[in-house]
């Protein structure tokens, strides 16, 4: 049997926003690889996807009713590359070149 714990816990999963699902879809698509969703609370997510040895992680927030995405980040070893909502595709580019 479960302990009580564990079952409270499985009781305040937070679903994972429309949005915020579309994106991770996309990313899959982009670049064959299974995103990590994690959203925190009712106001952060993120979806993170690698592919060799970059990580691409799409932040996003929720104001007033509405999910969006705040940005992205590429990380490459110990560099940090960031990009705005409106460069979604360079980042994509960004992980997916050599």
């Amino acid at each position: 049997m479960a302990e009580p714990d564990a079952i409270a816990e499985a009781d305040q999963a937070v679903p994972v926003p429309q949005v915020v699902a579309s994106y991770a879809t996309y990313l899959h698509t982009r670049t064959l690889a299974e995103p990590e969703i994690s959203v925190v609370g009712s106001r952060a997510a993120q979806v993170s996807v690698s592919r060799s040895d970059k990580t691409l992680t799409l932040t996003f927030g929720r104001r007033s009713r509405e999910w969006s995405l705040d940005g992205a980040d590429v990380r490459h070893g110990e560099q940090l590359t960031r990009f705005n909502r409106r460069e979604l595709a360079r980042a994509v580019a960004a992980l997916l070149a050599a």
